[in-house]
């Protein structure tokens, strides 16, 4: 997309009914870091989080909070498709969007291509990614758990299995790993997130929100 493309797709969303800002990243590059920022700056803001329905499942059955179990509740998706013909997860955040028409709202994050089609395609939202390096993510996924004392597989793992194999499809090259970078390349903005400090992100998330004509507070 050229700058005059970009502009000219900005000055659409901005006379949207429902604005949606779409937040995409691989794992520890820094969704949550943006996400709070808009949150904390902006006024008026719908969050919306695809994993929150996974993740409230996990807790229903009393389940850890765990990487691989996440990735296990997300097949439900896949076991679900033959009777609704769209990705369960998709479906109850789009759902919401419908329901409650919030002005302004993030989707948060999304994973999926078949999410890519849903929110900026035929919604037409803003799609805002995030990246840094995978060593420096790795050490984010291994310091979080730790402190948190959440997510115990990610403490555990080494960078070698945080990288991952091709061929056995895991970690930076699993199937839904691969699609979010399918989905990084459509991004409207990339912000890159490979510092010790928040600073820059908040400074790079401002200039953009303010090409999206935005205010904060």
């Amino acid at each position: 997309m050229t700058k005059a493309q970009l502009r000219l797709y900005i000055s659409l969303w901005r006379r949207q009914k429902v604005r949606i800002i779409a937040i995409a990243g691989p794992r520890k590059a820094g969704k949550d870091v943006l996400t709070d920022y808009i949150l904390a700056n902006y006024k008026g803001v719908r969050h919306l989080r695809i994993a929150d329905a996974p993740m409230l499942i996990a807790k229903i059955l009393g389940l850890e909070a765990d990487r691989r179990i996440y990735h296990a509740l997300f097949g439900v998706n896949k076991l679900l498709y033959p009777f609704i013909g769209e990705s369960a997860y998709k479906r109850r955040v789009a759902h919401i969007l419908d329901a409650e028409k919030p002005k302004l709202a993030i989707v948060e994050a999304i994973r999926t291509k078949e999410e890519y089609r849903e929110f900026v395609e035929k919604r037409k939202g803003i799609l805002i990614g995030i990246v840094a390096e995978p060593q420096l993510r790795y050490e984010r996924a291994v310091f979080d758990s730790k402190r948190a004392k959440e997510k115990r597989d990610e403490g555990q793992m080494t960078f070698k299995e945080f990288v991952g194999h091709p061929k056995k499809e895991t970690g930076e090259h699993s199937p839904i790993e691969r699609e979010i970078q399918w989905i990084l390349q459509r991004a409207h903005f990339i912000i890159k997130n490979d510092y010790k400090t928040k600073e820059p992100v908040y400074q790079a998330t401002k200039e953009v929100l303010s090409q999206l004509g935005l205010k904060r507070k």
